[in-house]
């Protein structure tokens, strides 16, 4: 057989170009960091992904439904592999999903050469996917493995059937199903490759035909497509990938009932179907906006609280004109069609319909729907320019002056990725108001032991977004780094109402409880933390270390009302007993005696305060605003009184009231303003106009 030496050398060309440019783009990763956001949950902190390749691990890895809302066992056994070749060298991990993007990417070029015979096209069309910044998202990111390696199955799968359709036979077509199946245990989005297949029949394999010889554009009306088309053939092919599409909708069921496990479909009411099909039609332009002009990209891309009716209708009439573009021209430029249903189609899964996650969009659900356009714009762009005979000038400005752009601005995008404070600070320069960007920056900088920064970020992700207990966790935390104890068992207990089992939030609590000295409590907290993790021997330790500390306090106060018997009208044994029994967590006995205190020495600040706070976290907000309210007319000028009052007052929801006592702390002389913009109490008026003009001015 001769070779066609001119051929195979502009094939090495290609080759080599698409490895040198994808290296040149991605492999700064090498000196790249796990993330925070997914990766912990994904690797670093995966107990099973640790262990590397054992027979638990891969055990876990197909019957774990619902971790990480997902089955896709064989993107977790992916990362086990990692693990046991690299260990924990986050740069290997992300070489991992470099090596697949280019075997992706090469894949492409090989696959629709095969089928088109058409090599420089098909060459622009893998090159657009090779270094796409909208791509970055996908490859630089490693708990994305799973859009990489599906995708490698997916372009696999396209590959053995075309081979099939070439020399068809039953040991082909199980490749094909076996191959699909690979693809569908590394990412369920694959659910809609019978129907790429089916679209593929129709151009460029040419497996569906017209029943007439017409030529040239197809001059009628849409429906003439649908009369024209030889439907026996169409009702043959369909029968054909029946079992694609039953494994298609089995992994729909797995999927549904993974992400419904897992807590990462949205719900109606946040969510309503009217938002949903707004936010569908406006992604699917977004996203071709993007392409065309890919600034300004994130790692998360809020949902819209409300949207434009203009900008709604704007972009179904667009898709509504495209669609009936591509089937007016379908007979002359059948590309056009199958790249424009290729690209619609493949975003169904992620585009919002069904709700997944708290995300509007999202750039790595381009990674294989993009394709479909490059295919558009390929072609399209070649038909328009044959007839003046400069398809030639046209792929060397393509190669001079677009790749070079697009290279360029991949390279910045993959930059964003080195670390989560770049990664998340960037997220906040697109989207001011991002609360996932503020939550894991603020999670980045506590990692990176810039307390004060986490505060801020994770109150401003609240502001946001109050009930995120992410952000409301990484507050505790910096709260209880700064020895704020009390703040931080109002964050943590704030989590415990809206999920009793979240993280570690029990032994947090308890930690923070025992610090203050309510020893009772905290003990209890250890335990319910060693109940949901009997692995937890630090809470083991400081249960035993509690409990000693709690025989001690028995004793002081066994001590004390001894005391008492002699002297009941001592003051300061009463005050000392009431804070015995507050850090016990004994309420009623603390305020008893904070009131005998009082009686022996009426107006004692001290009392007085710790009367009220004992009233509020009983949640007596009356008694506690009357305490406080008495205590300003003793001290008119304390500042801290009229702090409580208004905390008080918000906590009631007297917005108003809550505001106008803030304005009077203010004034005279209350000036703690990272308590003011991190205090739960002032909850109820942080969405109030005088808040928000309060912390713009400071």
């Amino acid at each position: 057989m001769k070779i066609n030496s001119k051929r195979l050398c502009s094939q090495i060309l290609i080759v080599t170009f698409f490895i040198v440019s994808i290296f040149a783009i991605y492999y700064q990763v090498i000196n790249f960091e796990f993330n925070g956001y997914d990766d912990p949950q994904y690797v670093i902190n995966n107990p099973m992904v640790e262990k590397g390749i054992t027979l638990d691990s891969m055990r876990w890895a197909f019957t774990s439904i619902g971790y990480a809302s997902n089955w896709h066992p064989l993107t977790w056994l992916s990362h086990m592999l990692d693990v046991e070749f690299f260990n924990m060298n986050p740069g290997m991990h992300h070489l991992t999903n470099v090596f697949l993007h280019i075997a992706n990417s090469l894949l492409l070029f090989f696959i629709f050469f095969r089928m088109t015979g058409e090599k420089w096209k098909c060459a622009v069309v893998a090159a657009l996917f090779a270094i796409h910044p909208l791509h970055v998202e996908s490859v630089a990111w490693i708990a994305e493995r799973k859009d990489v390696l599906s995708t490698f199955f997916f372009m696999l799968t396209i590959w053995s059937y075309t081979w099939y359709v070439e020399q068809h036979g039953a040991l082909k077509y199980l490749l094909v199903i076996t191959l699909y199946i690979l693809g569908l245990m590394a990412k369920p989005m694959l659910v809609t490759l019978p129907f790429i297949l089916l679209l593929l029949d129709f151009w460029p394999i040419q497996r569906i035909e017209f029943d007439n010889s017409e030529t040239g554009v197809f001059p009628q009306n849409i429906r003439s497509i649908l009369t024209d088309i030889h439907w026996d053939r169409v009702s043959s092919l369909l029968w054909e990938k029946i079992p694609l599409f039953v494994l298609a909708g089995m992994s729909c069921i797995i999927t549904f009932l993974a992400q419904k496990s897992g807590g990462a479909l949205g719900s109606s009411d946040i969510y309503p179907i009217g938002s949903r099909i707004a936010n569908a039609s406006t992604a699917y332009i977004g996203y071709l906006l993007k392409m065309f002009w890919p600034i300004n990209l994130s790692v998360f891309y809020t949902y819209p609280g409300t949207f434009s009716s203009l900008l709604v209708v704007g972009s179904s009439l667009l898709l509504v004109l495209i669609t009936l573009f591509t089937f007016r021209f379908t007979r002359q430029f059948p590309y056009l069609l199958v790249g424009w249903l290729w690209y619609l189609g493949t975003l169904v899964p992620v585009i919002g319909i069904v709700q997944v996650g708290s995300q509007s969009m999202a750039d790595r659900y381009t990674y294989i729907s993009l394709i479909g356009i490059f295919i558009m714009l390929t072609w399209g762009v070649t038909s328009l320019v044959k007839r003046w005979q400069i398809e030639k000038y046209i792929l060397i400005f393509f190669f001079v002056v677009i790749i070079p752009v697009l290279m360029w601005r991949t390279w910045v995008q993959v930059g964003y990725w080195k670390d989560s404070i770049t990664l998340f600070s960037h997220a906040l320069n697109v989207q001011k108001d991002n609360y996932l960007a503020h939550s894991n920056l603020s999670g980045a900088l506590y990692n990176n032991n810039d307390i004060q920064g986490a505060i801020y970020h994770a109150q401003a992700a609240l502001d946001l977004m109050p009930n995120y207990i992410f952000a409301r966790y990484t507050l505790g935390l910096g709260l209880t780094k700064q020895r704020n104890f009390q703040e931080a068992i109002n964050q943590f207990r704030k989590i415990l109402q809206i999920d009793p089992n979240f993280n570690d939030t029990h032994f947090r609590l308890g930690y923070a409880l025992y610090e203050l000295g309510i020893v009772d409590e905290a003990v209890l907290e250890f335990k319910k933390a060693l109940q949901l993790d009997p692995r937890n021997t630090q809470a083991n330790d400081y249960i035993q270390i509690a409990l000693a500390k709690q025989r001690g306090i028995n004793n002081v106060i066994a001590s004390i009302n001894e005391m008492l018997k002699t002297d009941s009208q001592n003051y300061d044994l009463h005050y000392r007993l009431a804070e015995m029994y507050r850090n016990k967590g004994n309420k009623k006995d603390a305020i008893d005696h904070y009131k005998k205190a009082l009686s022996i020495r009426p107006g004692s600040a001290e009392v007085l305060y710790a009367l009220a706070i004992q009233y509020a976290e009983s949640g007596d907000y009356e008694n506690a605003l009357s305490i406080l309210q008495k205590m300003a007319q003793l001290y008119p000028t304390d500042p801290d009184v009229y702090y409580n009052i208004a905390c008080i007052y918000s906590k009631q929801g007297r917005k108003d009231d809550a505001t106008t006592s803030l304005n009077l702390a203010i004034d005279k002389g209350f000036k703690k303003w990272n308590i003011i913009k991190t205090d739960p109490d002032l909850e109820n008026i942080r969405g109030t106009d005088y808040y928000r003009k309060l912390i713009i001015s400071k």
